[in-house]
C-alpha cells in the first residue's frame, strides 16, 4: 500500500499549455484575456430534483446512473473562445444553435412548463425563480435554442452578450488525456480484476486518482490563473455548462421513450425505474450510451440500485441502497 500523498497530481493543465494548446490556425489563444462582468455572475445549471408527479409502482427498484469522466467528456466536445470576449449591448435575434458564438449571454428566464416531467434546463436553483434575467454560458443557450426550435420554449430572449467570433477547442489535449486514462484503467483492471475496493490506496488506484484530480484541478485553475499561464474563466464555465446541457439532454431523451425520470442530482446523476433500463436501451434511438464498466467516456454507468421510501403512498428517494460498482 502507498501513501496517496506520494503520488503527485497529474499536471493536466501544464500539458495543455506547453504541448497541446487550443490553437486557431497555429496561433496560440489569448491566455490571460480580460475578465468580463458575466464571469462573476454566470448562472451554471445544477439540480437536486425529484419528480413530483410520477407514482412509483409498488415494489419497484430505482436505478441511479452517473456519467463516466463527465468533465473530461465535456472538454472533448465544448467550443471555447480563442480570442478575448467583446460586448454587444443590443438585444439579439436567436441564432441557429451551430451559430452561437462562445461566451456569455444575458437572457430572460423562460417559463418551463414541464416541471412534472423533468427539471428545467436552467436547473432548480433559487435564481431561476427569483430573477427575471440571467447570464449563461453559450452551451446553455444552445440547449435553450434547441428547445425553442422543438416548441418546448417560446419566450427565450437574448438581451446582451460577451462573445468571440474566433473559436477553438481542446481536441488534441483531450485525445492525449483519453490515451492516458485508458492506460491507467488498464492498470486498474490488472491490479483489481474484480473491481477496486472503496478508498483503495494501491499504486494503480493512486495513479488514477491523481489523474482525475489533475484535469479537475485544471478547470479550477483556469478560473483565476493565479498559479498557471491560463486565466480563462469563460473556458471553465463553458465546460461546466456543456456537461450540464449534455446530461440534461440524456434525461430529456429518456422521457421521449415514454419512461419517466424519477430524479436528477449532482448534475451527473439520473434516477429511473430499474425495470425501464433494458427497454430504453432497446429503443430505436437509445436516450444515452450505457457502459457498466465505467470506461466509455461520457456514457452512463450504474451507481446504485435502491428502493424508494414511501409515505402515504408518495415516493421519495432514500439515501440507502447497494452500491453496485
Amino acid at each position: 500500500m502507498t501513501d496517496r500523498h506520494t503520488v503527485p497530481m497529474f499536471p493536466a493543465l501544464s500539458l495543455m499549455e506547453t504541448r497541446l494548446q487550443p490553437t486557431y490556425r497555429t496561433r496560440e489563444p489569448y491566455w490571460r484575456a480580460p475578465i468580463t462582468p458575466p464571469s462573476h455572475d454566470v448562472h451554471l445549471p445544477s439540480w437536486n430534483w425529484t419528480n413530483p408527479i410520477t407514482t412509483i409502482p409498488e415494489g419497484a427498484q430505482l436505478l441511479t446512473l452517473d456519467t463516466n469522466a463527465a468533465y473530461l467528456g465535456a472538454l472533448g466536445t465544448v467550443v471555447v473562445a480563442h480570442s478575448h470576449l467583446t460586448h454587444t449591448a443590443a438585444p439579439m435575434t436567436l441564432p441557429e444553435p451551430r451559430q452561437v458564438d462562445p461566451g456569455y449571454y444575458r437572457i430572460t428566464v423562460p417559463h418551463w412548463p414541464f416541471g412534472g416531467t423533468i427539471v428545467s434546463p436552467l436547473g432548480d436553483a433559487a435564481r431561476t425563480q427569483t430573477e427575471e434575467t440571467l447570464w449563461v454560458a453559450h452551451p446553455t443557450l444552445v440547449l435553450l435554442i434547441e428547445l425553442h426550435e422543438y416548441g418546448a420554449l417560446v419566450d427565450v430572449q437574448i438581451l446582451e452578450s460577451w462573445t468571440a467570433r474566433i473559436r477553438t477547442g481542446f481536441r488534441a489535449w483531450v485525445d492525449r488525456l483519453k490515451e492516458i486514462r485508458a492506460d491507467l484503467l488498464a492498470q486498474l483492471a490488472a491490479a483489481h480484476p474484480h473491481g477496486a475496493p472503496e478508498d483503495c490506496t494501491c499504486p494503480a488506484c493512486d495513479r488514477y486518482g491523481a489523474f482525475k484530480e489533475g484535469y479537475s484541478a485544471a478547470l479550477s485553475m483556469m478560473l483565476t490563473g493565479e498559479k498557471c499561464k491560463t486565466r480563462r474563466p469563460d473556458w471553465t464555465h463553458a465546460v461546466y455548462a456543456q456537461h450540464a446541457a449534455t446530461q440534461w439532454r440524456k434525461a430529456w431523451r429518456l422521457t421521449e421513450t415514454g419512461r419517466p425520470v424519477i430524479a436528477m442530482g449532482h448534475v451527473d446523476e439520473i434516477t429511473m425505474l430499474a425495470a425501464d433500463l433494458n427497454g430504453a436501451l432497446a429503443a430505436s434511438k437509445p436516450p444515452f450510451r450505457y457502459d457498466p464498466t465505467g470506461h466509455r467516456l461520457g456514457a452512463l454507468k450504474p451507481k446504485k440500485v435502491h428502493m424508494p421510501a414511501r409515505r402515504d403512498q408518495d415516493a421519495t428517494l432514500t439515501e440507502d441502497g447497494a452500491d453496485i460498482l
